[in-house]
C-alpha cells in the first residue's frame, strides 16, 4: 500500500493531535493509583536484562556515537536551554529540600577539614581526600 503523506504531514499530523489530547492525557494521568517509579522499580531484572542486551547488540553504542557534536550543540541550545528555566522553578522546593540535607554535611566536612593541616602539598592531598570522603558519606532521604 503507498503511504500517502510526506514525512512533514505526519509529523504536523502528529503534533497537531497530540497537542488537542491534552485533556484526555490529563484525565489518564489523574485516573493513575499507582506512582510510575514504584511499578517501574518492581521491573529492575527487566529493565537490566533489555540494558544489557541493547549493550551486548551494540545497539546502545550506536545509536548514542551517531549525534555529532553539532547537532548536540544545536539541539542543546535551541531545545535544552530554553527549558531551563521552566525546569528550575518547577524544581524550586524540591532543590531547597535537597539543600536542607546537603547544606550541613557540606559544612560538616568543610569543619573537618579546616582543623586539619595545610602546609605541604602532602597535607592539601590529604585535606582535599578527606572532604570528598566526607561527601561521600552524604545519602539524600
Amino acid at each position: 500500500m503507498k503511504v500517502r503523506v510526506t514525512a512533514e504531514e505526519f509529523q504536523e499530523k502528529h503534533a497537531r493531535r497530540l497537542k488537542a489530547a491534552e485533556p484526555d492525557i490529563r484525565a489518564g494521568i489523574e485516573k493513575v493509583t499507582t506512582a510510575p517509579g514504584i511499578l517501574a522499580a518492581g521491573k529492575v531484572a527487566k529493565m537490566r536484562a533489555r540494558l544489557l542486551a541493547k549493550i551486548d547488540d551494540h545497539t546502545w553504542e550506536n545509536r548514542t556515537k551517531a549525534v555529532s557534536l553539532t547537532e548536540w550543540q544545536s539541539k542543546a541550545t535551541t531545545k535544552g536551554l530554553p527549558r531551563i528555566s521552566e525546569g528550575i522553578d518547577a524544581a524550586k522546593e524540591k532543590t531547597i529540600e535537597t539543600a536542607k540535607q546537603l547544606l550541613p554535611a557540606v559544612e560538616s566536612a568543610a569543619t573537618k577539614v579546616e582543623t586539619m593541616p595545610d602546609l605541604t602539598l602532602e597535607d592539601n592531598i590529604l585535606r582535599s581526600s578527606t572532604y570528598i570522603r566526607e561527601m561521600a558519606k552524604f545519602k539524600k532521604k
